[in-house]
């Protein structure tokens, strides 16, 4: 057998810490309803996470890192994912809450300003140090949004990396959320590395169902918006005036109300 070349055993040092595995690691969800967010393997083996480290930004914490040891013992099999819970509130198999984590996270992780999240492996020493951050040879990916899309120049300390890294498309586009947007969803199902905006779908609350749906949650009718229509009527509101003769308050509006809310929602 051939004795291998000093440039053909760099070359299988190299393969052992091959990109491809690692990047199949995707944030392929955030919910801002639960604080959630996931990640998933879109590739067919597992992959360990022990030593991969967060970097998170909003628009006045940058440079938030998690700790070296917070993901140790976690593999995530193929196909599959595990959540993390930055209110603290995980209760089953694969959920994990930020605090166990280590280090810090930026927070609230919200639809207000901008966000971005950076997920970065070890390389050969195994490690995610410094200045591991600033390679991107070690970014497995990113994500980032801000209200109305706007590009923001506080967030954005790790975007510069996550282009060059071929994770994102350019630091200077965010996705377009709003205080009413409910979620972000990967639509890339092809493990595909580089996206973009438009790599995204962002779901955002609906409109009221009918005139008794008053109160947040919209689309769910509850004791809020009794209470938001007794308000209403209180202060006549034209919100609660929702029967003739319009700018009168009384009986009837109240029974228009109730018979909207005994309807329900679709």
């Amino acid at each position: 057998m051939k004795t291998p070349t000093i440039a053909a055993a760099a070359a299988l040092s190299l393969a052992s810490i091959a990109l491809g595995a690692e990047r199949d690691i995707q944030i392929r969800s955030v919910d801002f309803e639960t604080g959630v967010f996931e990640l998933h393997n879109c590739g067919s083996e597992a992959i360990d996470l022990s030593q991969w480290r967060f970097c998170t930004h909003d628009e006045d914490q940058v440079r938030r890192y998690t700790a070296e040891t917070g993901l140790v013992g976690v593999s995530v099999a193929p196909g599959g994912s595990v959540f993390i819970h930055t209110n603290n509130d995980a209760a089953g198999a694969g959920e994990i809450n930020v605090s166990a984590l280590g280090g810090t996270f930026a927070a609230p992780m919200d639809q207000g300003g901008a966000f971005a999240i950076g997920l970065f492996f070890p390389d050969g020493d195994g490690v995610v140090g410094f200045p591991d951050f600033g390679n991107p040879a070690q970014y497995g990916d990113h994500i980032q949004w801000s209200e109305g899309g706007a590009d923001n120049l506080t967030a954005d300390e790790r975007s510069d990396e996550a282009q060059t890294a071929g994770l994102w498309a350019d630091q200077s586009q965010w996705i377009d959320v709003s205080t009413n947007s409910l979620r972000i969803d990967l639509t890339d199902t092809t493990c595909g590395l580089l996206h973009s905006p438009a790599s995204y779908d962002v779901t955002d609350a609906g409109g009221p169902c009918n005139v008794a749906d008053l109160a947040e949650p919209f689309g769910t009718l509850n004791f809020s918006d009794v209470v938001a229509y007794l308000t209403a009527f209180g202060t006549m509101d034209p919100a609660a005036d929702l029967s003739p003769p319009f700018g009168a308050f009384d009986f009837t509006d109240v029974v228009a109300f109730l018979t909207a809310f005994a309807a329900g929602c679709p």
